[in-house]
């Protein structure tokens, strides 16, 4: 699943890159607020990302100083996709069965205590990812980019 992860990862970010050369080219700034909201969401992605590795003891937490849906530039939120993808990409090389197993005990960002399963953060870190992948691609279609087809199934034709 994190190998499709990273595939869709991809292909949101060149996804973003296209919508906002459409932008760029049309001058269309009353379509601006969408790819501020596309961005905002990506980057609440990796803030999200950024936090459940800091949770696993895999990374430093993500700053609370701009928010959990930070406004970050196009060139910004592409470059912490791709740490995070490679911070990620680290962690799941290094995971062992026994590990998906251990039981981690984190504060949510309301300051709540939970505990959950390693097998489970993992599941919630694709699954997060692939609901804003949703909504970006809204986003994207509303200004005019090529919206990415990141289904799981068009991941897993490749491998068959």
């Amino acid at each position: 699943m994190f190998e499709y992860d990273l595939w869709a990862n991809a292909r949101v970010n060149e996804s973003l890159r296209s919508a906002a050369s459409a932008v760029e080219k049309e001058g269309a700034a009353s379509q601006a607020p969408s790819l501020v909201k596309a961005l905002q969401i990506w980057a609440h992605v990796q803030w999200a990302r950024r936090m459940w590795l800091s949770r696993l003891g895999h990374a430093e937490p993500p700053s609370m100083d701009e928010g959990m849906f930070p406004a970050w530039s196009l060139e910004r939120v592409i470059e912490a996709s791709g740490e995070m993808d490679r911070a990620w990409g680290a962690y799941m090389e290094r995971l062992t069965e026994a590990e998906t197993g251990r039981v981690v005990r984190y504060t949510s960002t309301e300051g709540v205590g939970y505990e959950s399963l390693v097998a489970d953060i993992l599941a919630h870190v694709v699954n997060h990812s692939s609901y804003h992948r949703g909504q970006v691609a809204r986003l994207v279609a509303e200004w005019g980019g090529t919206v990415a087809v990141t289904d799981y199934i068009a991941f897993s034709r490749k491998r068959v």
